[in-house]
């Protein structure tokens, strides 16, 4: 791993730790050793939008207004926070175990 890339880790790490929000994903511990760095992050078993749009197909409007609600609640909690996520994406939507998106992967 390249040095910037663990300053990056590491700063995502200790952002991570101050963020509460139930639409983003929790960090629950973080460590390292000598060659790497691990985050353990809040397992959110529905996978990620992208996959579930390309499986379910097309959604009801229903569900995409309550999913682009919980998108900006995060989005506004965040810039609340004075943190500018720069990286929203399906890929980076994930579906908790309660059937609601959590923003992940903050890519600072």
């Amino acid at each position: 791993m390249r040095r910037s890339q663990i300053e990056r880790t590491w700063s995502e790490r200790g952002l991570l730790v101050t963020l509460r929000h139930p639409f983003l994903v929790r960090l629950l511990f973080a460590f390292s050793t000598s060659r790497r760095l691990y985050l353990y992050l809040e397992f959110c078993q529905g996978g990620d939008l992208f996959t579930l749009m390309r499986r379910e197909g097309r959604m009801g409007e229903d569900a995409v207004r309550v999913y682009a609600a919980e998108m900006a609640l995060a989005l506004d909690y965040l810039h609340a926070q004075g943190v500018l996520y720069r990286d929203l994406k399906p890929e980076n939507v994930l579906m908790g175990r309660d059937g609601h998106l959590k923003l992940a992967d903050l890519g600072l």
